[in-house]
Formats: C-alpha cells, structure tokens, sequence
C-alpha cells in the first residue's frame, strides 16, 4: 500500500469538494446574499473521481489513467451485477413502500420521486442520470475505485471497508451545513447516518469485488439509492427503512463473506 497516494488522493479530494461546497454552506450560514448554482452541490460530488484520476496521473502517469479507466469503466463485468446493483435499491424502496402502506397507510406520489432544491432540473430520468453520474460515478471512482482497493492491498476487505468510511464520512461535512435534513440530524440521528454509511460501504465494497472491480454494478446502487432517498417531498421514514435494509444486507454480507468479502461455500 502507497501511503503517499492515498494521502494524495485524500487532499485532492477534500480540496476540490469542499472548495465547491464551503460557498453553499457559507452563504447559507452568514446570509452573503451570494447567487451560487445549483449545480455546485452536485460538481462537489466529482471531487473523489477527480482525486483519483489526478493522483494516478501524478503516481504513475497516463498509462496508469489509461489502465484506471480500462479497467474499472471496460473491465468484464457480469450482467448479474449490473442487475443487482440498479435493482437492490428499487427492491430497497418497493419494501419501504409497503412497509409505509401497511403501517401507516400512506402511499407515496410518483412524480414526487427524486425532487430535491438542491437540483436544477425536476425531470426524473434526468434527476436519476445526475445522480448516476455526478454521485455515483463521481464518488465511485474515488471511493471504491481507488480508496477501498488501496485499503485492501494491505488489509482483510471488510475491514478496508471501514477505513474508507474515515475518509467517507469527514468528507461530507460542509453538506452538513447547507443541507437541511444532514443538518437537522442531531446526534442520535448523526449516530445511524453513520452506521448506515459503514454498513453501505461494506454493501458497496462486497458488490465492486464480485463485480472483479468493475465500477458500473456500484455507480447504478449509489446513483438509484440517492434517487430515492434524498427527495425533499416524500416521508422521511422512506429513506429510513431504506436505510435499515442496507444494514441487515450489510450484516447478512458480513456473515456470509467473512473478512475477504469472498463466498466461504462457493466462487461466486
């Protein structure tokens, strides 16, 4: 493991989301009257893709960007997982949606799916293809494209797992004071954002190593989680559920995989 890379990564990374994101929150907090777009929220999310891509350019020059891309963007990957990385979340909202309806008895409004004010448009396919791209191939790339494979050079996978949620989770902090729902969190809801980022890491760590690496299977899971989860619209206990789903698929990963993240029983 190159210490000096991850390092770099880690620098890169915060600058560059934390410089887009800090005018947000300034203004936000001390009432600047700044006209910021909309789009910074969702350019911050490119700061782990850029960090990679530049710290790799840096390390080991354009054939090492060049193999980067080839392998996370082009490598082989079974459809298998592409299933599974766009259907798990749908799954994911399909339960949390019956679990709303028997229990509550309230329904949720499909046009109301994805709608964020964060956002510049209100179309949903393209509220799901920014979020695709912007937070799920933009932190992908840097997270369990570079971060997690690092970690694993030197460490057991579940426990990579858990070193990336240190720099995962720092990382969001200037959102905290833009966005209201991070905002309004408070600490016993600070404590489960943070045990459902760990256990969405090892979700997301267990699906990039079945998929031999291939980026696609977790940028689908990440981009199509966000499009259901973070909506400005729906029950907050929508985003909840979803979020208890991931932790027991997380512990039942854990169990099953062992620290390696490998099947005990069968190749998968």
């Amino acid at each position: 493991m190159n210490w000096k890379k991850v390092i770099t990564f880690i620098a890169i990374t915060y600058s560059i989301s934390w410089g887009i994101w800090l005018p947000l929150a300034l203004n936000d907090n001390f009432y600047f009257g700044w006209k910021i777009s909309q789009w910074n929220h969702l350019l911050g999310g490119l700061g782990p893709l850029l960090g990679a891509i530049m710290t790799t350019l840096i390390f080991e020059k354009r054939v090492g960007v060049v193999a980067f891309v080839q392998e996370k963007l082009f490598g082989r990957v079974s459809l298998k997982w592409l299933l599974i990385g766009f259907g798990m979340p749908i799954v994911f909202f399909l339960v949390a949606l019956l679990f709303m309806v028997l229990t509550q008895g309230e329904w949720v409004t499909l046009s109301e799916l994805g709608q964020n004010d964060k956002l510049p448009v209100t179309n949903a396919l393209l509220i799901w293809l920014m979020w695709c791209f912007f937070y799920g191939l933009g932190e992908e790339a840097g997270w369990r494209g570079f971060l997690f494979p690092a970690f694993a050079e030197q460490y057991p996978a579940r426990l990579s797992t858990l070193y990336v949620v240190c720099v995962w989770a720092p990382w969001h902090i200037p959102v905290f004071f833009y966005d209201k729902d991070l905002g309004n969190l408070g600490i016993s809801g600070l404590m489960g954002w943070l045990i459902g980022l760990v256990c969405g890491s090892l979700l997301l760590g267990w699906l990039v190593k079945q998929a031999n690496w291939n980026l696609w299977p977790v940028i689908l899971w990440h981009g199509t989680f966000n499009f259901f989860t973070t909506s400005d619209k729906i029950d907050p206990r929508f985003p909840a559920v979803m979020s208890a789903l991931v932790i027991l698929v997380a512990l039942w990963i854990a169990r099953k995989y062992g620290e390696h993240l490998e099947n005990k029983t069968a190749q998968v």
